[in-house]
């Protein structure tokens, strides 16, 4: 799916939990960060809070397959991360790009929404 090449700003991330709880927003609902894709099959994203005191940041490689584009993080600043493959559900929808799936936290019934703007 080319139309995932590029850069991405944050709109928002969200937690979106499954008994109806409101969702949650780990970096602020005002969160800043960006999305780059290359084609040579590299994500890079970076969140961090409006007022700069914390981020979150991962890189690695991208695969997209049946909707779904799968990040294999190879460098994060949660160490904890660091050989996971994130599965994201994608919406492409104009120039606004939604990934939807399960968090990285197991047992939580929580879901991270994460949406997107092309740069």
């Amino acid at each position: 799916m080319s139309g995932l090449l590029g850069g991405w700003r944050l709109e928002s991330w969200s937690f979106l939990y499954e008994d109806g709880r409101p969702p949650e927003f780990p970096m602020g609902a005002d969160a800043k960060g960006y999305i780059l894709y290359t084609p040579g099959g590299q994500v890079s994203a970076t969140i961090m809070r409006a007022d700069a005191s914390e981020c979150f940041a991962y890189a690695g490689r991208y695969e997209i397959a049946d909707g779904t584009v799968f990040h294999s993080i190879e460098l994060s600043t949660n160490p904890a991360l660091v050989g996971l493959r994130s599965t994201r559900h994608i919406k492409l929808e104009g120039d606004r790009l939604t990934l939807s799936g399960p968090d990285f936290t197991a047992g939580t019934n929580r879901t991270q929404q994460i949406v997107w703007r092309r740069a």
